[in-house]
């Protein structure tokens, strides 16, 4: 059953709408972009205080890369670098639309919080995304002493929706191109399959924030042909192999499109070898960590990836 936090919150969204939900395909790139944005206006005032934010950038293949950092409040004893790459389903999204939950990471886990700003589609298409998120590991990697204010210091990777695609892809790069070694992936309903063909994409395909229209929207925005849907950097479930990689949470929630493709993935890696906890919040929808505001579970879910990055960093 649907949780009634997630029923208030959608007939608020619905509201806002004229009582008729309509999807961000409906909206179009910037329709859905400012969408996006408003919704993550409502938390402003009650976003977590962090110990200080600063805004670097890096340059990739000749585009500026920008890099929002966070120090804890503990800044002085960070039990690790948690690299963030935020949801949107690859074209929508910023490091300003997901400030709140950034903030949030860093101060529940400790951790100093690097989130990326990487391309948006359908400006720059696959794989532009993913090598960017790449070179910001790297990039995490290189400066951790600095960034930690100590030597040593363990890395790890986390997202949400576009950004769990991500993340899990980084993780099989950093497994094949020999580093960084990473302490955890934590995949927050992750995009892992573009064939969107599991039952749950059908079941919750319209009504519950996320559609399957917009699923497959955001597959023809990102990529440059069909054919790439099979690309393992895309869909990462089809990656022939998937063990030796970090251990991973991977959470899913039960009124989302996404949520059996979440699912075969943890069974994949479970299957594979590599360690795995699958988290199942059965009555929320795609998007909850991110609603911290309206949704009990929202907060308890950020805790709880928190709490895993804290551990797994040996805090």
């Amino acid at each position: 059953m649907i949780d009634p936090e997630v029923e208030a919150l959608l007939a608020m969204l619905n509201s806002q709408s004229g009582d008729e939900p309509v999807s961000l395909a409906q909206l179009g790139v910037e329709g859905a972009r400012a969408s996006l944005a408003s919704i993550s206006e409502l938390d402003r005032a009650t976003r977590p205080e962090v110990d200080r934010v600063e805004d670097r950038s890096m340059t990739v293949d000749g585009r500026e890369v920008g890099l929002r950092i966070y120090w804890p409040l503990e800044a002085s004893a960070c039990s690790g670098i948690t690299v963030f790459f935020h949801g949107g389903g690859f074209a929508l999204g910023s490091i300003e639309t997901h400030d709140a939950l950034a903030r949030s990471l860093a101060r529940q886990s400790a951790s100093v919080v690097v989130s990326v700003e990487y391309a948006l589609s359908p400006e720059h298409k696959f794989p532009r995304a993913v090598e960017e998120c790449y070179q910001a590991l790297l990039y995490a990697a290189e400066h951790r002493d600095e960034l930690l204010g100590r030597s040593g210091g363990r890395i790890a990777v986390a997202g949400d929706s576009a950004g769990g695609n991500l993340a899990a892809v980084t993780s099989v790069l950093a497994r094949d191109r020999k580093g960084p070694d990473l302490a955890l992936q934590a995949l927050l309903y992750p995009v892992v399959d573009g064939r969107n063909d599991y039952p749950s994409a059908l079941e919750n395909a319209e009504g519950y924030f996320l559609t399957l229209a917009d699923m497959v929207w955001f597959g023809e925005l990102y990529l440059n042909d069909p054919s790439e849907i099979e690309d393992p950097r895309f869909s990462v479930i089809s990656t022939p192999d998937l063990g030796g990689l970090a251990p991973a949470v991977v959470v899913v929630a039960g009124y989302d499109p996404l949520r059996d493709q979440g699912v075969a993935y943890a069974d994949r890696l479970a299957a594979a070898g590599t360690p795995v906890e699958l988290w199942r919040y059965d009555s929320m929808i795609h998007g909850f960590a991110s609603m911290e505001l309206f949704l009990s579970a929202g907060r308890e879910v950020v805790t709880r990836v928190s709490a895993a990055l804290r551990q797994s960093f040996g805090g």
